[in-house]
């Protein structure tokens, strides 16, 4: 009986994970081609006198877009605890 439950904890775990990685790949991809990803968590529009910056938070990651008041464009991906460069410069 124990066993089962553990298998059955593995096996949802698992799906739970490589639902993840899929997620994540196919988002990664998208933010390449300058498009949002499938699913964000929190959605945040900055704006200023140089621009707007816009950040989609998903499960563990984000996808930000910055576009100036020059034509400027920044498009990233990267993990969801770390401030990029874009997102630095911003706060200055």
């Amino acid at each position: 009986m124990k066993s089962k439950i553990l298998t059955g904890i593995k096996v949802v775990f698992l799906i739970l994970l490589v639902s993840w990685m899929i997620l994540f790949v196919a988002d990664y991809f998208r933010a390449r081609g300058k498009e949002k990803p499938f699913i964000c968590l929190s959605e945040q529009t900055k704006t200023n006198q140089n621009g707007s910056l816009y950040t989609c938070v998903s499960f563990g990651y984000k996808y930000f877009e910055f576009k100036g008041v020059n034509g400027e464009e920044k498009y990233g991906f990267g993990a969801a605890f770390i401030k990029s460069d874009t997102e630095k410069s911003w706060e200055e």
